[in-house]
Order: C-alpha cells, then sequence, then structure tokens
C-alpha cells in the first residue's frame, strides 16, 4: 500500500472527515448564505415602516452584501473546522487516524477552498433568484451582474483602448483568490492555538508592512522596463502585466499550500 496516497483510504478518510465537517458546520454556511437575504429583508421593512412603502437596497448593496459574506465564511470555516488541530488531546488523536499527511491536507483544502465556497454560491445564488423573482424591487439578479461583470468593465476602459479582462480570466482571478485567502486562513488554524482568526489578521497586516517597507529596494531590473517600453501596443503591455500578476498569484497560492501540507506532515504533540 502507498504510505502517501491511496485512492480507496483517501476516500473513507475524505467521506468520513465531510460528516464531521457536515455536522460541525452546517448551520455556519446556511446562516452566512442566507444572511444577504436577512439584510435585505431587513432594510426593506425598515423602509416600509417609516415611508409606508417596500424598498432595499440595490444591486450595488447587494453584490458587496455577497462578497463580503463569501469572505467572512472562507475566513471563519478554517478555524472552526480544524481548529482542533493545535490542541494537544484533539490534534494528537487526529494525527493517529489512518491517513497520510497528504490526504488529510487535500481533505483539508478541498472543504475549505472548494466546497464550502461552492455550498455558498449555490444557496446565495439561489435565494437571490427567487428573491428578485418575487420582488420587482430587486433588478437584476447575482448570477446576471457577475457573468456580464467582464463585459461592464471592458466596457468602462474602451476609452483607453484597452481591453481589461475577459470572463475566464476574470474567473481565475476571483478563484486564485477565495483559494489563496481559504490556505491563509488554513495556516492560522493549523499554527495558533488560541484566537486564530485575529491573529492571523495581525500576521497579514505585519506582512504587508513589512512589504511595503521591501517594495522600494525591488528592482526587477532596468532590462524589464526597457522590454516594456518597447511594446507600442497597450493592450500588450497589459497583457503582460497581467500574466505576471496571475502568475505571481497562481505561486503564492502553490507556497501556501506547500506549507500548510508541510505544517499537517511535521506536527507533533
Amino acid at each position: 500500500m502507498n504510505d502517501t496516497f491511496n485512492f480507496s483510504r483517501f476516500g473513507k478518510y475524505y467521506v468520513s472527515d465531510l460528516k464531521n465537517m457536515f455536522n460541525n458546520n452546517w448551520l455556519t454556511v446556511l446562516l452566512t448564505s442566507l444572511s444577504g437575504l436577512i439584510a435585505y429583508m431587513f432594510f426593506g421593512i425598515i423602509h416600509l415602516l417609516f415611508d409606508g412603502s417596500w424598498d432595499s437596497y440595490g444591486l450595488v448593496g447587494r453584490c458587496v452584501t455577497f462578497l463580503l459574506l463569501l469572505y467572512v465564511l472562507i475566513i471563519i470555516i478554517p478555524s472552526k473546522a480544524y481548529g482542533f488541530f493545535t490542541e494537544k488531546r484533539s490534534g494528537g488523536f487526529y494525527t493517529l487516524i489512518p491517513a497520510s499527511p497528504l490526504e488529510k491536507f487535500l481533505t483539508m483544502l478541498l472543504n475549505t477552498t472548494i466546497l464550502v465556497p461552492l455550498a455558498y454560491l449555490i444557496i446565495a445564488f439561489s435565494v437571490d433568484g427567487l428573491l428578485c423573482l418575487v420582488d420587482p424591487h430587486c433588478g437584476n439578479t447575482l448570477v446576471k451582474t457577475i457573468s456580464g461583470a467582464a463585459q461592464a468593465i471592458n466596457e468602462i476602459s474602451q476609452e483607453s483602448g484597452v481591453r481589461l479582462f475577459s470572463n475566464g480570466e476574470l474567473f481565475l482571478g476571483v478563484a486564485v483568490n477565495i483559494i489563496s485567502c481559504a490556505i491563509t486562513f488554513l495556516l492560522g488554524a493549523l499554527y495558533f492555538k488560541k484566537n486564530k482568526i485575529g491573529k492571523t489578521i495581525l500576521a497579514l497586516i505585519l506582512f504587508c508592512m513589512v512589504m511595503s517597507l521591501l517594495t522600494p529596494f525591488i528592482n526587477p531590473g532596468e532590462g524589464f522596463f526597457e522590454w516594456l517600453s518597447e511594446m507600442d501596443d497597450p493592450q500588450r503591455v497589459f497583457d503582460t502585466m497581467k500574466t505576471v500578476w496571475y502568475i505571481l498569484g497562481i505561486l503564492i497560492t502553490a507556497g501556501l499550500g506547500v506549507w500548510a501540507y508541510f505544517r499537517v506532515k511535521t506536527v507533533k504533540h
């Protein structure tokens, strides 16, 4: 049997971990997914009481609420689902589970970066669709708005003659951002014993402060800027910078994932 990864063993372990995660976190995911509807109804009722007519915040407010709640869920779930990892008793028992460190890490990764955000998207989009079906003041659904986001951004940038993003590029950027955010707070859950979310946010603030101090000393070299200046097409310049940014984001996300894996592999209780 392969000690690093075995499909049969991984499948059994993943199902078991998924059941535990569902039992402990389904209510959190459900309430967070419904919070956008709750907030919309709350402001609608307030407007009805004071103005005598039904109205609530518009599409921009719903989009902001949707994104805010998505990141709130991504931030709190890792600590809530795997915060026991740093506890001496529960964490010690976890290391004895018959699954390899890679299988445990992949389970954490799938649950926190894919399953939970996907569950939120399905519930939130479904509820928003029903809301817009019932309430004529609702406007466009979030699905329609987000699917046309790339086109709207490109229409704004038409005056400069540069096409910013395609739908695929926008999706990739958001996906990398969500995954990196989830892994970051998963790392916080795997390292900090108490106040995991707060300490992770503090660590991010300190990291940004250090990077802001080091940024003036980071120089990609004169050759890079000369290469950019030789490009006559603004679209080509932007596409080059965009590619560099995407590659950097993917590398950082992969690095965070490797770091989390080695934390699971080397932990001692």
